[in-house]
């Protein structure tokens, strides 16, 4: 417990007291809806460090998974009645399925090919859910709309409940990450990514620590997209299931810093409320993607590790845990 009252966890107290209070103090629905949008990317790109970054496995298919979430949820909050809580396993392991199958498809590929497989399977799955249009609704989508507030079907008058429901779901992300990280799959995936023929030779069944790490990855998205699904009301194959948002939430881990716990918390809120005023300023259309674009440029140009680097004088959190990772294994 006295760890936990040190002086370096002060700002981060105080950090999470303001941000509880922060609602108290904004007004209007505007400032708190694209502050919700920021934590729920946040927490989708933390889903995406995990392969992404700590495996060094860049995939471009976690919309496929975010869809998951999403569609069991308003499939059986629209059709069967449930409460949305009552689909949030239904859609973990819907994700952990299609992670398996993705995995076993395309783990045998290295570099730049597991990259392209995974948008393949991305537009599969999305071309999928909108063939099935009698379940999904197809390209029209699914909607939910407003009766009452109420908890258990996630339907509130404004967005200050999703505000403090997206801040749990944030933190509980990073602490299921630190865990992660610290876990024994965890030294196993920053070795493979350092040096996965090395790892071979350790005796690492890397195709296994690699196929887990992405169940956990998809699992975890899987549950945000269930509450992201909620907070927009509206879910459509071209946009919940689409490249371009699993390309939106891979652009935001690495522009925040991959293999960070921070990282990709801080490219949330950096990369959604720049495109926001992209889209005040110069409008919708192509807004985004000059966003990306620039971003990307920047980052890769001047601080690769991105911008949680600047938080780090010496070495950024992937080297230094594949450090720990070979000193324990000298050490044992």
């Amino acid at each position: 417990m006295k760890k936990y009252m040190s002086k370096k966890f002060i700002p981060g107290y105080v950090l999470l007291a303001a941000a509880l209070l922060l609602p108290a103090f904004t007004p209007g629905n505007y400032v708190i809806s694209n502050l919700v949008n920021c934590m729920f990317f946040g927490a989708m790109a933390g889903c995406w460090n995990i392969i992404g970054g700590y495996g060094g496995q860049v995939s471009w298919c976690h919309a496929s998974f975010i869809a998951m979430g999403a569609y069991a949820n308003f499939i059986l909050s629209t059709e069967l009645g449930l409460s949305p809580f009552v689909s949030i396993p239904v859609g973990m392991i819907a994700a952990a399925v299609i992670a398996t199958v993705i995995g076993y498809a395309t783990f045998r590929l290295h570099g730049p090919y597991f990259s392209i497989a995974t948008i393949a399977c991305c537009e599969a799955i999305r071309v999928l859910i909108q063939h099935f249009d009698t379940v999904t609704k197809g390209a029209a989508g699914m909607y939910v709309t407003y009766r009452k507030s109420d908890f258990w079907a996630l339907t509130f008058a404004n967005d200050i409940p999703f505000y403090y429901i997206a801040l749990v779901i944030l933190l509980l992300v990073v602490f299921i990450t630190y865990m992660f990280t610290k876990s024994k799959t965890g030294y196993y995936l920053s070795a493979i990514k350092g040096d996965e023929t090395a790892a071979e030779s350790l005796g690492i069944e890397t195709f296994k620590v690699k196929l887990k790490a992405f169940q956990i990855s998809a699992m975890m998205a899987s549950l945000v997209g269930c509450f992201y699904a909620s907070f927009l009301t509206y879910i459509a194959p071209t946009s919940t299931a689409s490249f371009d948002l699993s390309m939106k939430i891979g652009v935001v881990a690495i522009v925040g810093g991959v293999a960070s716990l921070w990282g990709p918390v801080i490219g949330g809120f950096v990369v959604i409320l720049l495109i926001e005023a992209t889209s005040v300023l110069f409008g919708a259309a192509g807004g985004s993607q000059m966003v990306y674009g620039l971003l990307l440029m920047l980052v890769i140009i001047f601080k690769p590790e991105g911008i949680i680097g600047f938080f780090h004088k010496d070495k950024t959190e992937n080297r230094a845990s594949g450090f720990r990772f070979r000193r324990k294994k000298e050490g044992a």
